[in-house]
C-alpha cells in the first residue's frame, strides 16, 4: 500500500485539513514544509508580533511542540524540512529547492497531498507549485481544500449538503485562487470526508494543542465557532498519465 504523504506547509495545517488521514488505518508521512525563521534571525513576523511572540526562534520550536502534541493524539509525527516561513522573508521562495527536498524526503510510489492554496497564501502557493511540478514528473498527487483558508465563506453546498447559500459562493472564491496553476477543480473528481461526532472531537482536541496559533485563527477564520469549518475534508486527486 503506497503512503499517503501530506505535505503540510506550517505546523497544523495537516491537523485542520486532512484529520481522516491522520486518524485514519492507511500509513501516513507529513513533511512540514516551512519551519521558522532562519538561522539566526532575530526579527518576528507579522504573525508572531499578532501572537505575542518575543522571540521568532524559540516561538518556531513552542509550534513544533505543539503540533508533534496534536499529531500524536493520531501516533503521526512529522519531518520538518526547514524552509523559512513567509513571514520572515522579503523576497519570493525558490520553487526548485523545496520540489527536490519533497521529492528526497518522500517515497517515490507515495500519494502527495498538496495544499490546493484556495485563499493564495505564499508559501501554499509554494507547496501546491512544488507538488504540480513533481506531478509533471510522474509522481501522484492530490489537492487538499486547506482549512481555513478554504473556508473564508463557507464551504458550497455540494460539500455540506445542505441548500444552496443564496448570498454567497466560495466556488468563485476557489476558482480565482486556483488562476494560473494550469488546474480546474470543477473538472476534477472530489471527495468528501464529513467527520462522525468522535472523529471531529479527537480533531478538536488536536487543534486545542496549538495553543500559540488559536486565538488568531479563530479572530480571522472562526474556525471553532463555525462547525462545519472543521466537519468536513475535501481532497481532490489529480489524474494520472
Amino acid at each position: 500500500m503506497a503512503v499517503n504523504t501530506i505535505l503540510s506547509p506550517h505546523p497544523d495545517d495537516a491537523v485542520l485539513s486532512l484529520w481522516h488521514l491522520l486518524a485514519g488505518a492507511e500509513e501516513v508521512q507529513v513533511l512540514t514544509v516551512f519551519n521558522g525563521p532562519g538561522e539566526g534571525s532575530r526579527k518576528l513576523g507579522w504573525w508572531d508580533r499578532l501572537t505575542r511572540a518575543d522571540d521568532p526562534t524559540a516561538r518556531a520550536r513552542e509550534r513544533a511542540r505543539e503540533d508533534r502534541e496534536a499529531l500524536g493524539l493520531a501516533g503521526r509525527a512529522t519531518t520538518e524540512l526547514g524552509f523559512v516561513d513567509g513571514q520572515y522573508r522579503d523576497s519570493g521562495q525558490p520553487l526548485d529547492p523545496v520540489t527536490a527536498r519533497i521529492a528526497d524526503a518522500s517515497p517515490g510510489d507515495a500519494v502527495l497531498l498538496a495544499p490546493a492554496a484556495l485563499d493564495r497564501h505564499r508559501d501554499h502557493l509554494v507547496v501546491r507549485a512544488a507538488a504540480l511540478a513533481l506531478a509533471n514528473l510522474g509522481r501522484r498527487v492530490a489537492l487538499y481544500a486547506d482549512v481555513p483558508h478554504a473556508t473564508v465563506f463557507g464551504w458550497p453546498a455540494w460539500v455540506t449538503g445542505s441548500a444552496e447559500d443564496r448570498f454567497l459562493d466560495p466556488e468563485a472564491h476557489w476558482d480565482a485562487a486556483m488562476d494560473g496553476a494550469g488546474i480546474a477543480l470543477g473538472a476534477l473528481e472530489p471527495r468528501v470526508h464529513a467527520l462522525d461526532p468522535e472523529e471531529e472531537r479527537r480533531k478538536r482536541e488536536a487543534l486545542a494543542c496549538y495553543r500559540t496559533q488559536l486565538d488568531a485563527l479563530e479572530a480571522q477564520f472562526s474556525l471553532v465557532s463555525r462547525p462545519d469549518v472543521l466537519r468536513y475534508e475535501v481532497v481532490w486527486p489529480l489524474p494520472t498519465g
